[in-house]
This record gives C-alpha cells, sequence and structure tokens, in this order.
C-alpha cells in the first residue's frame, strides 16, 4: 500500500486550490451542523456523488475541525498521481492480500488526535438523488473493531441547490457523535441514513 507523506508545501498549495475550485464552479457554501472540540481524532463518513467530493470535506475540515486530512483511495488511481500523498491520500486494493495493511493504517490514523480520515461508505460515486445509502462494510467494520480509542464520529451530506444563479449553492450538513464501544457498521449505516433523511427533509428534496 502507499502511505499518506503530508507535505506543509502541498497541503498549503491544496486549500488555496480547493478555494478557487469550489469559488469558481459555485456560488455560496452553507454550513449547517454543529460541533464541540474534543480533542479527538475524527472519521468523516460523507456522502460521494461527483468530481468534487472531497474539495468540499477539505474546506468543512478548514472550517469546522480544523484537523490533519486524510482520505484512501484506489491503488491504480493514486499511482497515476503520487502529488495526492502529499495532501493526505493513502491507498487501497480491493481483494489484494495489501488492503489488510490499508485496513490497518486507517486504524492507525485514528490514534492521533490531530488526524481527519474521510471516508466515502459507497465505496463510488452515485447519484445526488441517491436517498439511501448502502455500506462497503469491509474499512468501516475494521475500523469499529479494531480501534480501542475515543475517536469523534462526523456524518456529513453535501448537497446542490440550483437557483437563477449562474453557480448552484452547496448545504454541508454535518453531525458529530462520540462512537460508542458496542456499534458496529449496520449501527452506523442506520444512523447515518437517519442523518441523510433529515438532511433531505431540510432542504426540501423528500
Amino acid at each position: 500500500m502507499i502511505r499518506a507523506n503530508h507535505s506543509k508545501f502541498w497541503v498549503k498549495v491544496s486549500k488555496y486550490y480547493t478555494k478557487i475550485l469550489i469559488g469558481m464552479f459555485f456560488g455560496r457554501l452553507n454550513y449547517i451542523g454543529q460541533y464541540e472540540e474534543k480533542e479527538l481524532p475524527i472519521l468523516m463518513i460523507s456522502n460521494h456523488f461527483s468530481f468534487y467530493d472531497g474539495f468540499i470535506q477539505i474546506l468543512l475540515n478548514l472550517k469546522v475541525f480544523k484537523r490533519r486530512f486524510n482520505f484512501m483511495m484506489l491503488e491504480k488511481e493514486l499511482r497515476k498521481n503520487m502529488i495526492l500523498t502529499k495532501i493526505g491520500a493513502s491507498s487501497i486494493s480491493k481483494g489484494k492480500k495489501s488492503s489488510i495493511e490499508s485496513l490497518d493504517y486507517a486504524v492507525e490514523m485514528l490514534q492521533n488526535k490531530k488526524n481527519l480520515f474521510l471516508f466515502f461508505p459507497q465505496g463510488k460515486i452515485q447519484s445526488i438523488y441517491t436517498r439511501k445509502f448502502t455500506f462497503e462494510k469491509g474499512l468501516l467494520s475494521h475500523i469499529l473493531k479494531n480501534t480501542k480509542n475515543d475517536y469523534q464520529l462526523v456524518y456529513n451530506i453535501n448537497l446542490i441547490k440550483y437557483g437563477a444563479k449562474l453557480r448552484p449553492d452547496i448545504y454541508v450538513y454535518y453531525e458529530t457523535h462520540i462512537i460508542k464501544a458496542t456499534m458496529n457498521a449496520e449501527d452506523v449505516e442506520q444512523e447515518f441514513n437517519r442523518f441523510a433523511q433529515a438532511c433531505f427533509k431540510k432542504q426540501g428534496v423528500i
């Protein structure tokens, strides 16, 4: 597997690039949620509907959580753009023995209170109109089973609102929890879907 190798320079560049990119194609970013700092590592679970996912979470992290940003992607894709390791990317090869190393690395990242680890449970890009999320259980189950320290769990749903303006607005919903030792992947999937339904209702799309 390929590990993240954060570079202060490239992390700073990514922040500016992200702000410019999102600013070019979108209007206002609306952050809707509450967060209390617990000085714990964060596992963020988010919906995955576009190329811009990841960039939106980078901005959410800068705005609210202020952690070292980490995310995992397919190794064959990461090898095409290794510079992403400098801003927090690590790799996983699904179905290969090295995937266990990647799963253990995710657990390792959640042992450091400076880290935020972004996880797209759908495993692939799906329509923004998806209303029920089915999780790929492997990574999440491994994290829940093997991470023994306390950490915060953040549910994040991002939605787009088109109107009369040229650029649509982004609505960034988030909700934070302290992970419970008794929780399993099915519990988290159910809670994430509960949160998602509440976000859709607020957005007026149900």
